[in-house]
């Protein structure tokens, strides 16, 4: 069973999990800047894990339309996969970062405690997402349908 990388993407800080179709665990959460260091770290940790690829959060609004934050994700995915050499996915994040926040608070977790940790389970979410949209339903098709969460044909590594 292959194991992704989640990624939860923002402008400070970047939520990483792993995981495959059983189970999938948040790692970390690294510093955006330096890209470069940041893309080095995602390559080494990849490597290491012997990882299918990436996905990250694709942060969707709720009318379904684009906006400034998800054309920075796309743009992220592509320099990513270009630095890494493996696919980067982009699936849609609605609310991952709310629910990884509830998930904390309904885990006792203080302020600042859950500060360090809400982008890690963040891109667990992404990740678990991901997964459960890849598996079929009982009729035979994945869900769901749609684009949302499926692989982007533009963003493959090498």
């Amino acid at each position: 069973m292959p194991r992704w990388i989640g990624v939860d993407f923002g402008s400070k800080y970047i939520g990483v999990a792993i995981g495959d179709e059983s189970m999938c665990f948040p790692l970390k959460t690294l510093d955006a800047k330096p890209e470069r260091k940041l893309l080095d770290t995602l390559k080494k940790l990849a490597t290491e894990e012997a990882a299918a690829g990436f996905v990250v959060g694709l942060p969707i609004h709720m009318h379904g339309e684009e906006g400034k934050a998800a054309r920075l994700c796309r743009d992220f995915a592509v320099r990513l996969s270009a630095h890494t050499q493996f696919p980067a996915e982009l699936f849609d994040e609605r609310l991952s970062s709310w629910e990884a926040e509830g998930k904390l608070i309904d885990g006792g977790l203080k302020p600042h405690e859950r500060k360090q940790r809400v982008h890690a389970v963040a891109a667990q979410m992404i990740l678990e997402g991901f997964f459960k949209s890849r598996k079929p339903s009982e009729n035979g098709r994945s869900q769901p349908d749609g684009n949302a969460g499926e692989p982007d044909p533009g963003l493959t590594g090498g």
